[in-house]
């Protein structure tokens, strides 16, 4: 369901999103499991600086539970795009926890890949708590923008 807000977000989130134009061209063929030249468009590099965060919400309702925030940033559309990397985590600091990470993405078709920002509980024993989540499509990034404003659920 975010992947699928995510998509809309390009458009105001009404109800229609054109497909791209390699997409649309009777004339070529497009395979999604291959990587093809496409006319002029070389591989994009991502690179994403995960700064920091400011309190973040207590996801256990323990009363001495303090949060251990990382942040994995995923990369949805062709297959070859497909990638996720994360942040370290930061041990007891849910209140203005600060990485400067910086992770890199190869993508060879922009126009299809959806950028998904989620936030998490780090927990060494067992599987990590969710914090909260951010997607957008790779087009509508600008360089130097912050995106991950408030995305609590």
């Amino acid at each position: 369901m975010d992947l699928n807000d995510g998509m809309f977000r390009q458009n105001g989130g009404c109800g229609y999103v054109l497909k791209p134009g390699f997409m649309r061209d009777a004339e070529k063929t497009f395979d999604p499991e291959t990587r093809q030249k496409r006319d002029g468009s070389p591989p994009v590099v991502l690179t994403v600086q995960v700064i920091s965060g400011q309190q973040l919400p207590k996801v256990n309702m323990k009363e001495d539970s303090i949060v251990d925030p990382l942040v994995r940033v995923e990369i949805y559309g062709l297959p070859v795009d497909q990638n996720r990397q994360e942040t370290r985590y930061i041990d007891n600091n849910g209140f203005n926890p600060v990485w400067y990470d910086t992770l890199r993405f190869t993508v060879h078709a922009p126009e299809l890949a959806m950028v998904r920002f989620v936030v998490e509980d780090y927990d060494k024993t067992s599987k990590n708590d969710f914090v909260g989540q951010y997607t957008l499509p790779l087009r509508c990034m600008q360089q130097g923008r912050v995106y991950f404003y408030s995305c609590y659920t």
